[in-house]
């Protein structure tokens, strides 16, 4: 992992680097900021190439398999369960 951070990183910090310099930083903290965005640059480049992605599948211990299922099974049990559900109608009645 390191050498897919440490090129990118080094670019960045440069660029950083010239940049704080330009906007009339002194050296010291344009080296510090520099280094704070090369690292985090190199590490979003880093994450950015690594081939991967979500899971598919999750797999959930039997405790949590079980209370979701029941809380699939029981909606109308629940005291706001049709709360957060759109409703069928566009339009609702008025209220009186």
């Amino acid at each position: 992992m390191n050498n897919k951070i440490i090129p990118p990183a080094l670019k960045i910090w440069l660029a950083f680097l010239f940049v704080f310099l330009a906007l009339g930083y002194d050296i010291i903290p344009s080296i510090l900021f520099g280094f704070v965005a090369g690292l985090a640059g190199g590490t979003v480049t880093a994450w950015w190439q690594t081939p991967g992605g979500e899971p598919k599948e999750i797999a959930l211990p039997a405790p949590i398999q079980q209370i979701s299922r029941q809380l699939r099974d029981t909606p109308a049990r629940l005291p706001f369960g049709g709360f957060f559900r759109r409703s069928q109608r566009r339009f609702p009645g008025t209220r009186r």
